[in-house]
């Protein structure tokens, strides 16, 4: 049988939705390092979700130094700005986050662009109805350097938390708090949580969302960025998908399994977008030619170095563009308000 086919059945139950197999087995290789190891993962036959079958008592061991989340806190792009320039950016940011100060914004708009910030951070602040730079936000599984709370501080914003229980050492810098802690020992209520790939790294997906859902303040919203298996990349690659990650992506979820898991801590989704880039497609072709993430010919790594060609490469943007119009992209960012 291929590698990238199911091998066999089992009849665990499903840690998302409960439901006892059969569910279709997957041997999956570890390829971000190349160290090949194989690890079981079944696809839950009921809500769509991808997990593996046993969760490695130490996942510690998965995650070393070099891996990419774990570098030193870099500057924010904020920090390097004259005072002047900073405050015309922060104008700026005021009308297009908060729907205020349009007078003056007409006139900053003389002297500088808006802020690259608000191109990744604004439609999910506006969705999220935040009106005011003291809004808390709350960043987990953010490694040591988050680039969207950089990008918050760069706004303006000051109330800005990280948590990662993979970090060395406690950070605080530039206003961004960031703690070596598990979800669970961050005390306050927040307006904004958010998770950037990082929930499928989490043994306890219930628990989690259960914490992350007591922890919002009314009204207020938590931001899931996921891989998700229900999509194209998946269809084409399988167990070569790029995104698979094992064994530090724990769950692969489907668009009904994030769904029905927010559904169960009282969390109600109301906004689905999906971002999935060429990444995702050149990737997963690297890994079914053999060729790990972080090897010294890969893309990921050095694009000097690559096998594939300028058409290659746009072949795959066009991919993950089609994919992400049509609902199927490999990553998907899914915005939750408290349901009560």
């Amino acid at each position: 049988m291929e590698r990238t086919k199911p091998v066999n059945q089992t009849q665990q139950v499903c840690r998302i939705c409960g439901t006892k197999g059969p569910h279709q087995i997957y041997r999956v290789r570890e390829m971000m390092f190349g160290t090949r190891e194989e690890f079981s993962y079944y696809l839950c036959d009921h809500c769509g979700c991808l997990q593996i079958s046993e969760i490695p008592s130490d996942l510690s061991i998965y995650y070393p130094k070099n891996y990419y989340s774990l570098n030193q806190c870099k500057t924010p792009r904020h920090r390097n700005l004259s005072l002047a320039r900073a405050f015309l950016e922060k104008v700026r940011s005021r009308t297009a986050l908060f729907d205020k100060g349009y007078k003056l914004n007409k006139l900053a708009s003389q002297l500088v662009d808006m802020p690259p910030e608000i191109n990744p951070a604004g439609p999910f602040i506006r969705a999220s109805g935040i009106r005011s730079w003291n809004a808390a936000f709350l960043d987990v599984g953010c490694g040591s350097n988050s680039w969207w709370l950089n990008n918050l501080q760069a706004l303006g914003f000051k109330n800005l938390v990280g948590v990662d229980p993979h970090i060395g050492h406690d950070i605080d810098e530039h206003g961004i708090r960031i703690r070596r802690a598990q979800i669970h020992d961050i005390e306050g209520q927040f307006d904004l949580i958010s998770l950037h790939h990082s929930l499928e790294h989490i043994p306890d997906q219930l628990n989690t969302l259960r914490a992350i859902k007591s922890m919002l303040k009314p009204n207020g919203h938590a931001l899931v960025r996921i891989p998700l298996v229900s999509s194209l990349v998946w269809d084409m690659y399988g167990t070569d998908w790029v995104e698979l990650d094992a064994p530090r992506h724990l769950y692969l979820h489907s668009l009904e399994s994030i769904e029905l898991l927010g559904r169960k801590v009282g969390l109600k989704l109301v906004k689905t977008t999906w971002d999935s880039s060429a990444f995702e497609f050149y990737g997963s072709e690297q890994y079914r030619r053999g060729v790990a993430l972080t090897a010294e010919n890969s893309y990921w790594n050095d694009p000097s170095k690559c096998d594939f060609t300028f058409r290659e490469m746009a072949e795959f943007s066009a991919l993950a563009s089609k994919a992400n119009l049509d609902g199927r992209g490999g990553r998907g960012c899914f915005l939750f308000r408290t349901a009560d």
